[in-house]
């Protein structure tokens, strides 16, 4: 007698292999992609917080190391009475970029556990979902001001945790080491991968420590 279809027993054998497969991949599938999101996050902020500096350089006479306003986010207008611009990360990025400001005034992204983000930065919330969490400039108002930062690629959705690879972890795809925060320096008309600090000659040193080269890596990824 001519067989036809499956019996059960084949059925239930092929969707259990089926099951142990999805078991294996599934979350280095899952994982491989929340990676890719941050990164892709990640490049488009470090675009606009570039074109945001070169644009305010033209059109208010300042970029980031002009900044010597430390203030945050806040309701009140960034233009004085004579219409100029405060000279603040707050004021450039609320004139010259899509900012979400209630988000921005309260704080999006948790300020505790392992996140970059402390308590005693300022944070702001692009409309993207995106958060530049910043702080004090270093020398700030002279040619070799600095600006160390953070930017959180999806807000306060987590897992809060700043990016961190040595040269060859960074590549290794189950080391789960691009996270959804990245470090990153501003330094005048520019936003730059990793924590970097300028001496009195205006010479730039790139940071060292795992955090800063796993946003290199992102960046060139």
């Amino acid at each position: 007698m001519k067989k036809n279809g499956f019996t059960l027993a084949e059925v239930l054998i092929t969707l259990a292999i089926i099951g142990v497969v999805a078991t294996l991949t599934l979350p280095s599938l899952m994982a491989n992609t929340q990676e890719q999101q941050a990164i892709t996050a990640f490049k488009k902020a470090m675009n606009t917080l570039n074109e945001v500096a070169q644009m305010n350089a033209v059109v208010d006479g300042f970029d980031y190391s002009g900044v010597t306003v430390t203030t945050g986010p806040s309701a009140a207008t960034v233009y004085d009475a004579n219409g100029v611009l405060t000279q603040s990360v707050w004021g450039m990025m609320k004139s010259k970029a899509q900012v979400d400001q209630a988000a921005s005034v309260n704080k999006r992204v948790p300020t505790t556990g392992k996140s970059g983000c402390t308590a005693s930065l300022n944070q702001i919330a692009f409309r993207d979902g995106t958060v530049l969490c910043y702080g004090n400039p270093t020398n700030a108002g002279g040619a070799n001001a600095y600006m160390q930062a953070i930017i959180d690629t999806n807000g306060n959705k987590g897992p809060n945790i700043v990016s961190s690879c040595g040269d060859d972890a960074c590549l290794t795809k189950s080391s789960k080491n691009i996270r959804d925060q990245f470090r990153i320096t501003l330094i005048g008309a520019n936003a730059v991968p990793g924590w970097n600090t300028v001496d009195a000659n205006g010479n730039i040193a790139e940071g060292t420590k795992n955090e800063d080269k796993a946003a290199g890596f992102a960046m060139r990824k």
